[in-house]
């Protein structure tokens, strides 16, 4: 069977489509995203704007002509807090449906964060050790706990990169009162996960897809190695290599981010404060690994899928 899904994040609208067989294997036959920032302008008003709209409807009617001449027999589109979280959210799920005709479920952080677990399991092996996962999104942040028995604890937090970047709206490069201003923030709305992760013993972080695949493909290319998060399910990641990384992107602007070799364009404008957040998580949760899976959301609906759990 042939199943596409869509995944309409705050910032990138990604569409997966694959072949998948009765004894659970799947293969990709298409994989794609678009920086359509659906969240631009909208996350301090709640209110999606008009440019936003346009190019998100543009961005679906182009996924629906590929979803057609791919003959999938299934499509699931899924969208997250960019969307759930504007008053006129709902309004542009129905202008959607009436003039693309695609159907479009809003989930909350809840199931969010159930999902983004259902694709890293997918990817990651989990043993009876907790490992915490971190979703960077757009409009929220998730943390997953879980092992092999599955999640032992989950919240979405209002903390997406695009939000914080809105909320805060602070210097490019950096200054030492915006890096307070991000302690002061994560200080005080991210006890819970850390009193969690010191309940549960975590040592080990899995950066799920997003900014964690720039991560990736930037410390590759300082690397000499060749290679794309597409061509990666999970592998383990250099926390030193990171964290020099890390002391780089802080003191840049955008446009020395720009410049940087494997750094993608939608990302410029946020990657460094996706990257203070994990290196606050890492430093603040005494968290000593940090594997990449560069499955999560879109693949945890395809996990559900095959189970025949929708």
């Amino acid at each position: 069977m042939r199943l596409a899904v869509i995944d309409l994040g705050t910032n990138t609208f990604n569409l997966l489509i694959v072949d998948f067989y009765e004894n659970g294997s799947f293969t990709t036959v298409f994989n794609t995203k678009e920086a359509v920032k659906i969240g631009e302008g909208a996350m301090i008003v709640g209110l999606l704007q008009p440019e936003p709209i346009k190019r998100g409807k543009s961005a679906l009617a182009g996924y629906v002509r590929i979803i057609e001449e791919h003959k999938c027999h299934k499509t699931f589109s899924f969208a997250t807090s960019g969307i759930r979280s504007t008053s006129n959210g709902k309004d542009f799920v129905n202008e959607v449906k009436e003039e693309i005709g695609l159907h479009i479920n809003i989930i909350d952080g809840d199931e969010e964060a159930q999902l983004i677990y259902d694709g890293v399991d997918l990817a990651v092996k989990f043993d009876d050790s907790p490992m915490v996962i971190m979703d960077i999104g757009g409009g929220s942040t998730e943390f997953i706990i879980a092992n092999n028995s599955g999640v032992l604890w989950k919240k979405s937090y209002k903390l997406g990169i695009s939000r914080i970047l809105q909320m805060l709206e602070p210097s490019d490069p950096l200054t030492e009162n915006d890096l307070n201003a991000l302690d002061d923030l994560f200080k005080g709305e991210l006890q819970e996960l850390v009193s969690e992760c010191r309940k549960h013993k975590v040592k080990t972080i899995i950066g799920s897809s997003g900014s964690f695949d720039s991560f990736a493909e930037m410390m590759w290319l300082q690397n000499g190695l060749d290679k794309t998060s597409k061509e990666v399910v999970s592998e383990e990641m250099d926390l030193n290599q990171l964290s020099a990384l890390h002391n780089t992107l802080v003191k840049m602007n955008a446009a020395d981010r720009r410049s940087i070799p494997g750094l993608v364009e939608m990302r410029v404008d946020t990657i460094h404060l996706a990257s203070y957040m994990v290196q606050w998580v890492l430093r603040t949760c005494s968290l000593e690994r940090l594997l990449l899976s560069t499955y999560a959301l879109k693949e945890g609906v395809l996990h559900r899928a095959i189970q025949h759990r929708i």
